[in-house]
This record gives C-alpha cells, sequence and structure tokens, in this order.
C-alpha cells in the first residue's frame, strides 16, 4: 500500500503529488499549506506559511488549530485568482486532473454572497465573501450559520439593512419592481433561487443596482428645508461642514445647497400655505374675528404688526391662524394702521366676514380703532352698528393688577431672593436644605428654588409660591445662621406674602386659561372675571389693609374694562348650557350688589335677543334663493331606494320644531334646563350637536364663541411692557420675517403642535425663535434615515 498519491491544491492552483509514508497516520489539513523550518530540537519547530511567508509555532504541544485560523485569515491566500466553482442547486462536480469531486446540496440563501472554492476534500472547502472578500470555511460539517452572521456583520455590505432573510425579501421586492415576472408564493424555496439566480448577474448586481439608485434632490431639500423653518435655524445652517458631514453619512447621494436654495424654499412654501388658509377662511361658514398686537424691535426700534384670526370651522373646533407680521412705516397713527388692516382684509377676502377686532389697549385709543372700523367696513355694516367690533386685551389687565400688588413688597422680595441664592450657592448646601426640609418638616422636597425673572411675573408667583411652602425651613435656617440675620422676615412681612401669593393665584390661573394653545372660548370669560373681582374685594375686606389703597387703583381700572366688554361677553356666557341668564344674574348681583344688577341683565338679554334677530333676518334673506324649489322637499323622501328611507328625517325634525307657537329658537334654549355648573361640558360639542334644532341660533353661538379675550400667546402672557423682538429676529428682512414666522405658525397648526408665531425677548438671555419639532424623516434607497437636528 506504499506509495499511494494523494492530491492537494497548492497555491498556484494546481495539483502536487506526495507519498504519504504513513497513510494510518491522520496529518492535519493545515500541513497542506504550511513547510516546517529546520531547527535543531524537536520542541522548538517552526512552519511557515507557503502563501505570507508568515512563521509560526509548530511544536507538539501547540497544536495546529492557530495554523489552521491563520489558514482562513490569510490575506494572500484569499487573493489567489482562483475560478470560483459555479452555483447549482443540485449535484455539481469540480473537475481537476482527470478526477471529479462532488459537492453537496447548497440551497442556502447565503450562498448568493459567496464564492465557493473547491478542495478534494469536502470539509476543506473554502467561501469568499463578494463584499468584503473575506474568506471563511465552506466545509459541510460547519453548516452557514457562521456565513449569515458574517453577513449580518459584514461593514461593505452597505446597501442592507437586518438579517440574510431580510436581505433576500428586499432583493425579490427589487427585482419584482424591474417588471420581471413575478415569483409565485406557492412556489418552493428552491425554486425561487433558482428562478432569482437567472436573473442579472446573480444578486449582487441587484445590490448594485441599489446603491445606484437615485435619491429626489428636489423632495429631499424641500424636507430639509422645513426643518430648518419649524425649528427657526439659521438658514446657514445648510452650509456648516457639520451639518453636510452628517448627510453625507446619512446619504452618500446627498448634494450640498446654499442657503439661498432654502429662502427659495420658504418663500415657495410661504405662497402655497398662505392660498390654503385663504381657502380655509373662505370655506369658513361663521364670521372671523381678529387680534392685532404690535411689537418693537430692539436695536432698530422698528415698529412691527401682528394680526391673527380666530374661527370656528365646519367641523366646531376653534382655530386661529397668523395673516401676517409686517413692518410698519411711520408715522405710526391710527389712518396708517387702518390702511393697512383694509389691504390685508382684501388680500385674504375677509371684509365682509370680520365680526371683532381684539386690541391692545395700551397701543390703540378710540381714534384708532374708529378709523379701523372705518377703513373694514367699507363694503358692509357690521353686527349690531359695531357695538361690539372693539373688544380690549384682557390679558394687559391681569398683568397691570399682578405688577401693582408685586410693587407693594419689593423689599421683601430682594431678601427672599438672597436667601435662594444662599441655599443654591453650592450643591453640598443645597443638599442640607432640602435633607432638613424632608427629616424635621417632613416635607417633600420636590419642589425646587431657583431665581425668577424679573419682568415676568409669573416667575416671581412661583418664588413666593416654594419660599412659602419651606417657610419653616427658612425661618429655621435664619434662627441658626447668624450671617442671615439682615435678610430675616417677620411675621407681618410673611402674612403680607402670603396675601400677595393668593391674590397672584387667582390672575396666574385665569391668564394660564385664557392663553393656551388656541386660546378658549369667549364663555369662560365672564367667570374668570368673577374670580378676580371676589378675590380683590376678599383682601379689601380682610383684616390686613396694607393693600387697600393699591386695589382701588385696580378697581378702577377693572370697571373700566367691564364697562367697554362686559355685554357681548355676557351673551357668550348665556350661550353656555351650564350658565344662562341665571348665572350672569349671579355674577352680576356678586359685581353690583342686589340692587343693581337686575337693569344691567335686562341690558344683557335685550340685546342678545338683538343680535339673535340680526342673524335670523340674514339666514332669511340668504335662504331666500331656495324658496321657491321647496316645494320640492315638502314630501322628504329619499332618492335613492337602496339608502337610508329616514335619513332625511333630522331635516323634517329641523323644519318642525323651528317653530312652537311663538316661541323663538333662543326662548327655547333658554327655557330648557341648565347643567351643572362645574360639569366638564365642550360647549363647542354641545352646539354642533345642537345645530339641527336651533340652526339660527348656532351660526350666532358659533360667531360669539370665536371672540378672543388675548392678543398675547403664553409666552408674553405674563411679561411686563411692550412686546420686544431679539436682536436675531429684528436682524432679518421683513419680508422674509414675515414669511418665516407665519410657516412657523401655519405648519405647527396642522400638526397640532403648541408652536408659537413669536416670542418676545427674554430678559434673562437673548431668545432666538422657538426651537420645537426638529424631526424629519427622509426615505433612502430601501432603508430609512432619521435626521435630527437640535
Amino acid at each position: 500500500m506504499e506509495g499511494n498519491i494523494v492530491a492537494v491544491v497548492d497555491q498556484k492552483n494546481g495539483l502536487v503529488e506526495f507519498d504519504s509514508s504513513n497513510r494510518n497516520k491522520k496529518r492535519s489539513v493545515a500541513w497542506d499549506h504550511f513547510e516546517k523550518l529546520p531547527t535543531e530540537s524537536k520542541n522548538e519547530g517552526k512552519a511557515k506559511c507557503i502563501h505570507c511567508n508568515g512563521v509560526f509555532s509548530a511544536t507538539p504541544r501547540s497544536g495546529t488549530s492557530h495554523l489552521k485560523r491563520h489558514v482562513e485569515r490569510c490575506a494572500k491566500r484569499a487573493a489567489i485568482d482562483v475560478q470560483p466553482v459555479s452555483m447549482d442547486f443540485g449535484f455539481s462536480e469540480f473537475e481537476g486532473s482527470g478526477s471529479s469531486v462532488k459537492l453537496g446540496k447548497r440551497v442556502s440563501k447565503v450562498w448568493h454572497e459567496y464564492d465557493l472554492f473547491p478542495s478534494p476534500n469536502m470539509n476543506d472547502a473554502k467561501a469568499k465573501c463578494k463584499h468584503c472578500k473575506m474568506v471563511l470555511s465552506a466545509a459541510s460539517k460547519n453548516g452557514t450559520s457562521h456565513l449569515k452572521r458574517h453577513l449580518d456583520k459584514c461593514p461593505r455590505r452597505v446597501t442592507l439593512t437586518g438579517n440574510i432573510e431580510q436581505y433576500f425579501l428586499s432583493n425579490e421586492k427589487l427585482l419584482e419592481g424591474n417588471n420581471l415576472d413575478k415569483i409565485p408564493k406557492d412556489e418552493p424555496i428552491t425554486g425561487k433561487l433558482k428562478r432569482l439566480s437567472t436573473i442579472g448577474d446573480n444578486l449582487a448586481e441587484g445590490s448594485k443596482s441599489t446603491e445606484n439608485s437615485q435619491v429626489d434632490q428636489d423632495e429631499l431639500q424641500r424636507y430639509i428645508s422645513v426643518c430648518i423653518i419649524k425649528g427657526a435655524h439659521p438658514f446657514s445652517f445648510v452650509e456648516e461642514r457639520g451639518f453636510r458631514s452628517m448627510m453625507s453619512k446619512a446619504c452618500p447621494q446627498f448634494k450640498p445647497f446654499s442657503r439661498a436654495i432654502v429662502r427659495r424654499e420658504m418663500f415657495s412654501m410661504y405662497m402655497r400655505e398662505r392660498d390654503n388658509v385663504k381657502e380655509m377662511l373662505a370655506k369658513a361658514p361663521g364670521r372671523i374675528c381678529l387680534t392685532v398686537g404690535n411689537w418693537k424691535a430692539r436695536d432698530t426700534k422698528d415698529e412691527y404688526i401682528c394680526v391673527t384670526t380666530h374661527f370656528i370651522d365646519e367641523h366646531w373646533k376653534l382655530l386661529k391662524r397668523v395673516l401676517c407680521f409686517k413692518a410698519l412705516a411711520p408715522p405710526y397713527d391710527g389712518t396708517y394702521i387702518a390702511d393697512e388692516l383694509a389691504c390685508l382684509s382684501s388680500q385674504y377676502n375677509i371684509e365682509c366676514k370680520t365680526f371683532t377686532i381684539t386690541v391692545d389697549e395700551a397701543s390703540y385709543d378710540e381714534s384708532t380703532v374708529s378709523s379701523i372700523k372705518r377703513g373694514l367696513f367699507t363694503k358692509n355694516s357690521p353686527a349690531s352698528g359695531g357695538s361690539f367690533f372693539q373688544v380690549n386685551c384682557y390679558a394687559h389687565i391681569l398683568n397691570f393688577l399682578a405688577q401693582s400688588a408685586l410693587k407693594l413688597v419689593d423689599d421683601i422680595i430682594d431678601r427672599v431672593r438672597e436667601l435662594v441664592k444662599y441655599v443654591n450657592k453650592s450643591p453640598l448646601q443645597r443638599k442640607k436644605f432640602f435633607d432638613l426640609a424632608e427629616r424635621m418638616f417632613e416635607l417633600q422636597a420636590r419642589k425646587r428654588l431657583s431665581l425668577d425673572v424679573m419682568l415676568r411675573w409669573n416667575s416671581t408667583y412661583k418664588l413666593i409660591d416654594r419660599t412659602l411652602y419651606y417657610k419653616s425651613v427658612f425661618k429655621h435656617l435664619l434662627d441658626s445662621k447668624q450671617e442671615l440675620s439682615n435678610l430675616a422676615l417677620s411675621k407681618e412681612e410673611w402674612q403680607k406674602l402670603s396675601i400677595i401669593h393668593k391674590f397672584l393665584r387667582v390672575l396666574y390661573d385665569v391668564t394660564r386659561l385664557f392663553s393656551g394653545t388656541n386660546g378658549p372660548t369667549s364663555n369662560l370669560f365672564i367667570k374668570g372675571m368673577l374670580r378676580v373681582h371676589c378675590r380683590m374685594m376678599d383682601i379689601v375686606k380682610g383684616p390686613n389693609l396694607f393693600l387697600a389703597h393699591a386695589v382701588q387703583a385696580m378697581q378702577a381700572k377693572f370697571d373700566d374694562f367691564w364697562c367697554e366688554n362686559s355685554l357681548i361677553l355676557s351673551c357668550a356666557a348665556i350661550l353656555d348650557p351650564r350658565y344662562k341668564v341665571k348665572f350672569v344674574e349671579y355674577c352680576y348681583m356678586k359685581l353690583f350688589g342686589p340692587a343693581n344688577f337686575e337693569d344691567r341683565v335686562s341690558k344683557v338679554v335685550s340685546t342678545l335677543y338683538c343680535l339673535f334677530a340680526e342673524y335670523k333676518q340674514q339666514s332669511m334673506r340668504f335662504s331666500s334663493t331656495a324658496v321657491g324649489s321647496s316645494s320640492m322637499n315638502t314630501n322628504f323622501v329619499g332618492v335613492d331606494d337602496e339608502g337610508d328611507m329616514f335619513g332625511d328625517y333630522d331635516q323634517f325634525l329641523s323644519s318642525t320644531s323651528r317653530s312652537h307657537g311663538n316661541k323663538s329658537e333662543l326662548d327655547l334654549y333658554l327655557e330648557e334646563p341648565s347643567y351643572e355648573l362645574n360639569s366638564d361640558l365642550d360647549v363647542l360639542e354641545f352646539w354642533r350637536r345642537s345645530s339641527m334644532r336651533y340652526p339660527n341660533l348656532s351660526f350666532m353661538a358659533r360667531d360669539i364663541l370665536s371672540i378672543p379675550v388675548f392678543t398675547v400667546n403664553s409666552k408674553e402672557a405674563f411679561s411686563y411692557g411692550s412686546k420686544t423682538l431679539s436682536s436675531v429676529q429684528s436682524s432679518v428682512m421683513p419680508e422674509t420675517l414675515q414669511a418665516l414666522l407665519c410657516l412657523q405658525n401655519w405648519l405647527g397648526a396642522e400638526n397640532n403642535t403648541d408652536d408659537q408665531t413669536v416670542t418676545a425677548e427674554d430678559p434673562s438671555f437673548e431668545v432666538v425663535l422657538m426651537i420645537k419639532d426638529h424631526c424629519c424623516l427622509f426615505r433612502i434607497a430601501l432603508s430609512p434615515c432619521l435626521l435630527v437636528v437640535e
């Protein structure tokens, strides 16, 4: 048996023969790629790789495992130019030197991404990754799990995400999308693989086509522009090196663009969204209300006017949209502002639909409002002769009351600020304070102490609130620390602080109520007004009279506002099914006393009936064109026999319920029992459901309930003084600033976010435009990419 010849493959892909002198001794396959180096001692043996000439240990103790690992990873061995075995999903043969070596079935999906190299022994078969060219074992006994794991982690396999199953499905969909024959779902997996293997040059070409697929650059630019506009980032953000580097990694096909592209895209979106707002206002079933606010640029002293429209749509949702944020040219008189509003109303086609205008009481006098009224109502007459046209902003009254109260305790608040600074001077000092509060006084140390922003009275209110919460801790601290003796507060000063806190809490709650996202309906005004009045009366009648003189000045300002705006806002309260006339009588009795309230309530009810008569007459005038054809609908029979035969019952019910003797819709509504006073009721939903029973009354309710009592949003409702633009905002060109701020409002309103149009300058730090909602989602090739700009 000596002289048996064994064939192996050398580095030149040729067959060599050698004589096995002892074929009973099993020889490692690693020695086919190594040659032993001569040494003096057997225990110091070395072996050199025939491919890369690397020298390794070859002693009996070291074994051959490390030699096998080197062979599998040898870079020069992987670069051998060997013709790979063609893929066949039955039994294949490798022909070499007259003999044949049979290979087993290769049906796994991984073989589409590997080149198989032959070997006389099936346990020595190798496979090379088509992506990174790494050589791995392809022995039948080892299976294909390690090959799948490599594909999942292969760094060059960039066009795919997920595991090998996702890759196969993605490429199958890719091939189906090229108008090729669809693969039947019930076809066996082997048949699918055969079919796929015949299309193109294997799935590698499918991967290349995925890499070469084009990205819609215009759409990508549009998404990035929306992200920058909604986040109020500077347009130069797209030119920054970090942004471009990030985008090149996320999308290799991304083409950088300049800030001019963003600006052009912004104006294009502005024109498109402005047309949508025009269409929305044209479809609004009722009238609309306007709010006008004035802004000033801190550096340039330029004047800006912000006009916002409030209305209730056909789905009975209260909406608001900013119409303009325009720079004004001097002189800033009533005639000029009236001309600007008239031009804006003509641009949006709302001359005939304007109901009321809410103005800043400090910025608009009576002559200015009269000029605005003449400019707006040149084509039609306002409701009730314009007696409801002007509504003053209630936020300025609340700010005046809060500022007047805080001036009385300025010295006390200054010492409170110093105490807070002492507690927060170091983390250790702060920890000791809160540990003392929990251990000795059993307080939950969740409310943290922080300084206030002096020109935002809500932050001062929170400072007082938390100081009173830790009052016992502060007293202990003042008694135990000698260095704080000059900051001590007397019992009377603590009591004053407590009285101011109770007064500010009512103002704070009412301000938050009316400065929500879209603003509440006007029916809630009288209840909030009564809360403020009752609190002032309690302070005056209380044992501590240090607020008496201040409350007198507050009450005069309060009464002036009430006399100018109470009539229409009391009508709005009657249209709330929880309040109606009885609650208005209760409020007037609280405000004016039992002897003087009845005449005032009678005037409110009379005004409401007069206004309802106007709406009823207007409804009859609009429906006069349909009177001649009313005989066609008197039978109330459905036209479609297959439809609901009783679908017109609501129409019949509304037509027959409009007249109950001589009672009008308003009479019937007032005679119905009221809802519970503190019940959780959506008044707009109530009128939506009642629109069939009270068509004319619901139309009037839609207009009255949309009247806003605030001209500012939640960011400016607590600020003293005029609204001021920051340096960054005022440095932008006026037309660009208007387009930017309007788009932020319109896009934010579509997503039901709390985005505000513009934010006044914060005294504690410079405010750039509000930054919210930074996420944009892009679709690139087959895999998603998320761009987050912060």
